[in-house]
């Protein structure tokens, strides 16, 4: 009788188990399949269009779900829909009574929002919002300096980069010294010659390898009308940056002239090709002085060996313009050339940014789209 009894109850134990155990799995199955799961879901395999559907039906489902909300506005952002991610953020921050730490996540959101719409001095009183302890996290940091940077306040745009450093910056953030030489680029930009002047002067004395500001303390110096501090800006580059000697060849061609001492800048290009023949751009500088000079044939002897190395892409151009003219057909070997030039011109290589491959615009310390560091020299 009491085995009866024990197996009675080990019999029910098992289906109470069981009914237990099969809604279980299926509370589980409907939680990853709420339209909140699915969304994050889409979110993680990158297909933005099915997150925004389904995280629009999870806050149609669950108002209360501010996650939802967050990450919705968040999406719309990155599409560039900013005055609607805005909207959504704003609308948290003011309708809804929300825990310190998810109303902080919902701060950086709509700062990141008004970032995108250049709003800047908003970005900054929003950040400012902020518990102490999370203004100090890099990433609000790398905000707060990138937001007076774009405002124009350069000198809490330094301070900010400097507490960002101190912080432990984020991997990629520039030395203090490139910084400032960065600061004095925009207000070199902005019409600011003196702070510019001061900034990459203050570079270059804390780093003399900050090649690239020798470069725009030489442009100064001509705005200045002083020719020779200007050369001596760029030639400190060439002896201390040697690979981006070209940045400063044409301004020195110019600076040589004005100063009546073009002779000089042959010079220049003989001692940077004996120290580095596959110098391109020495080589194709040489041969342009030679042939200002009239020594024709040596001029096309050293834009032959630039040509050299430049690689063999156009290898077949050169191939067929050669044997045009050891037959003596001239005029289809002077279209043969010009093809060969305006292919030179298509393929020309484009600098761009090593993340957004946005086209770089002049030289700089930074990338205009997408605010990555780029190292030009």
């Amino acid at each position: 009788m009491a085995f009866v009894i024990i197996a009675a109850v080990i019999a029910a134990g098992a289906a109470f188990w069981y009914v237990g155990a099969r809604r279980t799995r299926a509370r589980r199955r409907e939680v990853d399949e709420s339209p909140y799961h699915l969304g994050l879901d889409a979110l993680i395999a990158g297909n933005s269009d099915g997150a925004i559907e389904h995280l629009t039906q999870a806050v149609r489902d669950n108002p209360r779900n501010v996650d939802a909300y967050v990450k919705l506005g968040n999406i719309l952002r990155e599409r560039g829909q900013v005055k609607q991610a805005t909207q959504i953020h704003r609308e948290l921050l003011v309708k809804r009574k929300l825990p310190t730490r998810v109303r902080s996540e919902i701060i950086k959101s709509l700062a990141r929002d008004l970032a995108s719409a250049g709003r800047w001095r908003d970005v900054l009183e929003h950040l400012a919002t902020l518990p102490r302890a999370e203004r100090s996290d890099p990433r609000v940091l790398t905000m707060t300096r990138d937001a007076y940077e774009s405002a124009g306040d350069l000198d809490k745009a330094a301070q900010a980069h400097k507490e960002l450093l101190k912080a432990g910056s984020l991997e990629g953030e520039p030395a203090p010294e490139v910084y400032r030489a960065h600061l004095g680029l925009l207000a070199f930009r902005r019409g600011d010659t003196r702070r510019a002047k001061a900034e990459f002067q203050a570079a270059v004395k804390e780093d003399p390898g900050s090649g690239l500001a020798y470069v725009y303390l030489g442009d100064i110096a001509v705005r200045e009308e002083d020719a020779e501090r200007a050369v001596a800006y760029w030639m400190r580059l060439i002896s201390e940056k040697p690979d981006c000697a070209h940045l400063v060849f044409e301004r020195l061609e110019k600076a040589y002239f004005e100063i009546g001492d073009f002779g000089r800048m042959m010079g220049i290009y003989e001692q940077l090709v004996a120290s580095s023949p596959s110098n391109v751009m020495a080589l194709t500088g040489l041969s342009r002085m030679l042939e200002r000079k009239g020594a024709v044939d040596e001029a096309l002897r050293i834009a032959r060996e630039a040509v050299k190395h430049e690689g063999s892409t156009f290898e077949g151009h050169r191939q067929l313009i050669e044997i045009l003219m050891r037959h003596d057909r001239y005029e289809e070997a002077a279209k043969a050339a010009e093809t060969l030039l305006a292919g030179l011109a298509d393929h020309r290589e484009e600098r761009t940014c090593p993340r957004c491959k946005a086209a770089l615009d002049g030289y700089s310390w930074r990338c205009d789209s997408c605010r990555a560091w780029v190292n030009e020299c």
